[in-house]
């Protein structure tokens, strides 16, 4: 190993060590009876646990980042695809550079400040149904029902995290051989059947990055559901990471809190981890 390999590996294997650290040390608090009105903790095994599993709020909230997670999964890989689509039909790279540069810039939006804004777009007196009444449209109840709360919530999500898939899949797209793109069209293949016969086949690693980026942007999902309900207990809301922040700053229960970090993370490696080597092997690989 050259010694410039050793310099680009060392950050790397710092934070690693220093991640896997807090990943044990959270694992241990979440085997305790750790909280503000008992400051002396001890070892209780799957006792906090079992509590999580009892209280409602644990599957109120498993049930809100479910619905949020299938619904970016969903039409944000849907919606990246075809505005990739597009964008790779571009001719002029200058034109798609620009493009694409407008599909990625809510990424460099705070997800804080991006929560605020469709806030506002949410008002019905001065946002969307502000604008829909004014034509003398029905106007839709945003944020005060379950079913128009959530997808209130998916929206803001597709918008805002949308671009990662735009930009993976036309990174796929741009490094399929060009002979191959030729050669279809030469046999009268057009647009619909360039994407979905050639394009799409040969980038099956643009749509395993997209959706497991999506997943976990969705899944670990905290600044927006907190900002637009105005706290930690709403009750079409609540995220598992918002009930997180629950747990720790609202009900102090700090080995509770430590308890569903640990599943929440625990869920993420069990969906990620076999998604992802199972799609290298069968689309990438091709084994």
């Amino acid at each position: 190993m050259t010694r410039q390999a050793v310099l680009m590996a060392t950050p790397t294997l710092i934070f690693g060590g220093v991640l896997v650290f807090f990943l044990f040390w959270n694992l241990i608090i979440s085997f305790q009876n750790w909280s503000l009105f008992n400051p002396k903790p001890g070892f209780v095994g799957f006792e906090t646990y079992a509590y999580l599993f009892t209280q409602n709020f644990f599957y109120a909230s498993l049930q809100h980042t479910v619905i949020f997670t299938l619904g970016l999964i969903v039409i944000g890989d849907v919606l990246g695809l075809l505005l990739a689509a597009l964008l790779y039909f571009i001719p002029s790279n200058i034109q798609r550079s620009i493009y694409l540069s407008i599909f990625i810039y809510p990424l460099a939006v705070p997800p804080t400040a991006s929560a605020l804004v469709w806030l506002w777009l949410f008002n019905p007196q001065i946002g969307i149904d502000w604008i829909l009444s004014s034509l003398h449209l029905p106007t839709i109840p945003w944020l005060v029902t379950p079913t128009t709360t959530y997808i209130a919530l998916v929206i803001v999500e597709v918008w805002a995290y949308t671009g990662l898939a735009v930009l993976f899949y036309l990174a796929a797209f741009l490094s399929v051989d060009r002979s191959v793109i030729e050669a279809a069209r030469l046999d009268g293949a057009t647009g619909m059947s360039l994407l979905f016969r050639i394009l799409l086949p040969n980038s099956m690693s643009g749509f395993i990055v997209a959706t497991a980026l999506l997943f976990l942007f969705s899944f670990r999902i905290f600044d927006i559901p907190f900002i637009m309900s105005g706290s930690a207990t709403s009750p079409t809301l609540m995220t598992l990471v918002t009930y997180i922040y629950y747990l720790y700053a609202y009900a102090e229960n700090f080995s509770a809190a430590a308890a569903l970090a640990t599943l929440v993370a625990i869920i993420a490696a069990a969906v990620i981890i076999p998604y992802t080597l199972l799609g290298l092997k069968r689309w990438v690989f091709r084994r």
